[in-house]
């Protein structure tokens, strides 16, 4: 073989080095995608300019150092998902120094080498979701001091230690959820100071330390909803000064401390339904003054202190549905000059006094369908007229002369009021059924003429006979007794003066004819 001969063959063997593609895969500008079940082995040869590698859906059942020797100088990200890898031997990440992105998702993976991760020094995202991993060993991420996401949520992870996440300085999202951790150790995101997000929700979670969160002075969104919290310490939202978003929803708790929630100008939303409260405070949201929306539906809360909304002068929407409210105090919104949408809806609310409404001047939707109202103070009735949707059926309303102030609001305003013809008569029963709206004056006349009427024409009877008239019976009964007896014995009486004289003539007459 010539020279010339040998230089064309070398090209041509670097060029299949550098630009040869395995089977079952794709190389173009400097990515190489192999997808496929038929995969077994890890591709080779993998082109050395290769600076992103996809590997999705395969049968690869480990990731060992020689896999990425040839290209590794050149690999920034790598993806590793929904395939079947089980192991990921020691060092395999030894030589990737330069990656940036590395994701490990959706594998049979159960656990990690100690130390894997520490060359990875400019790794920034780390995706670990949807694997097999049921703990994060102390000091598991050593060596990421400039990782700013890490993804560990849909494992089996029931246990984090002190030091799972040491080292993570710079880390701004941390997502846990759908795990089944059910304690966290009180210092375990210390050094996470630049934390901005973190995902704790559909855990099992049972309580919180009262210092969780106090080094995590950036936090933005806070996810803890769907666990098992019954009880929330005081303090442990006291120094989260950034804080945007905070989810607490179905969950079990039963209280809220006023000292809970610290200074939050920037929180504009709180979801707390489907928990167990079963009263609201004076003051518990009093340092929200930013929050725009508060939902505290599909609880327990029979009782609202008076003072419990102090503080929300921004607040725009409450959601106080599905509840066990009775009542609420006149002063209960007061001070709210914003609020705009209010719902009261599927409590058990028969009463409701008449200023409640009294400082809402930017009232726009009122929902108090299906609860237990029978009648709505006047004073109540007019102030309706500053809301733009009004929401009352499905309550037992009585269709008394007190509802008349209803019943003529209905008819001035009846575009305020989401079918209106839906407001119906419960009671009493000649007017069941029979909408409000359709209530004449002549309707209740008619009705108190029929009552009236009712009650003065009723015939007596043996039933209703007074006391003196029974008197005067019995008197007279006993009269035509005596006068009976009375006949009886005069005619006894005469009968017996009647055989007396008989009887004496026939004894003159026997003896006259002795003597003859």
């Amino acid at each position: 073989m010539d020279l010339r001969q040998y230089i064309i063959l070398c090209i041509c063997a670097v060029n299949a080095l550098v630009w040869g593609c395995p089977g079952q895969c794709q190389c173009k500008n400097n990515i190489t995608l192999c997808k496929g079940y038929e995969i077994q082995d890890f591709p080779s040869p993998i082109p050395l300019n290769t600076s992103s590698l996809i590997i999705f859906q395969t049968n690869i059942k480990s990731l060992k150092p020689a896999d990425f020797e040839t290209f590794a100088e050149s690999l920034t990200v790598l993806k590793v998902s929904a395939s079947k890898v089980t192991v990921v031997q020691p060092h395999t990440f030894d030589k990737t120094l330069h990656l940036a992105s590395l994701t490990l998702s959706e594998t049979e993976l159960s656990s990690l080498p100690k130390n894997i991760f520490a060359p990875l020094q400019v790794l920034k995202s780390l995706d670990l979701k949807k694997n097999m991993l049921m703990t994060i060993p102390p000091k598991t991420f050593q060596g990421l001091s400039l990782l700013e996401k890490l993804l560990l949520q849909e494992n089996n992870i029931r246990d984090l230690y002190p030091e799972s996440f040491h080292g993570l300085h710079k880390l701004k999202v941390l997502t846990l959820k759908q795990n089944k951790l059910e304690g966290i150790s009180s210092n375990v995101f210390d050094e996470m100071v630049n934390l901005e997000s973190l995902h704790l929700q559909n855990n099992v979670i049972r309580d919180l330390p009262s210092g969780l969160f106090s080094h995590q002075q950036k936090l933005q969104k806070l996810y803890l909803s769907n666990n098992r919290l019954s009880y929330l310490p005081e303090g442990i939202f006291l120094d989260l000064p950034n804080l945007q978003q905070i989810s607490l929803y179905d969950n079990q708790l039963q209280t809220l401390s006023p000292n809970i929630f610290g200074p939050m100008p920037l929180l504009q939303e709180l979801w707390l339904y489907d928990n167990k409260l079963i009263h609201l405070d004076k003051n518990v949201f009093s340092n929200l003054t930013h929050l725009n929306l508060l939902v505290v539906s599909r609880n327990q809360i029979s009782y609202i202190s008076p003072g419990a909304f102090n503080g929300l002068t921004k607040l725009e929407e409450i959601s106080l549905q599905s509840n066990l409210l009775t009542t609420l105090d006149e002063e209960v919104f007061r001070g709210l000059h914003n609020l705009a949408n209010i719902s009261l809806r599927n409590n058990q609310i028969d009463n409701l006094p008449g200023k409640l409404l009294l400082d809402l001047s930017s009232l726009h939707q009122l929902e108090l369908q299906n609860n237990s109202l029978m009648h709505l103070p006047e004073e109540l009735v007019r102030s309706l007229t500053k809301a733009t949707n009004v929401v009352m059926s499905e309550n037992p309303w009585k269709c008394d002369c007190s509802i008349l102030p209803l019943r003529d609001w209905l008819l001035m305003y009846s575009n305020k009021v989401t079918n209106s013809m839906s407001i119906k008569c419960s009671s009493p029963a000649l007017l069941v059924n029979m909408s409000i709206i359709n209530l004449t004056n002549d309707t209740f006349d008619t009705f108190t003429e029929s009552t009236t009427s009712g009650a003065s024409t009723i015939l007596p009877t043996a039933n209703n006979t007074s006391v003196s008239e029974k008197e005067d019976r019995t008197d007279d009964r006993w009269n035509i007794h005596m006068i009976v007896i009375a006949v009886v014995c005069s005619a006894v009486i005469v009968t017996i003066c009647i055989c007396v004289v008989c009887w004496r003539r026939s004894n003159r007459r026997g003896s006259q004819n002795i003597e003859h």
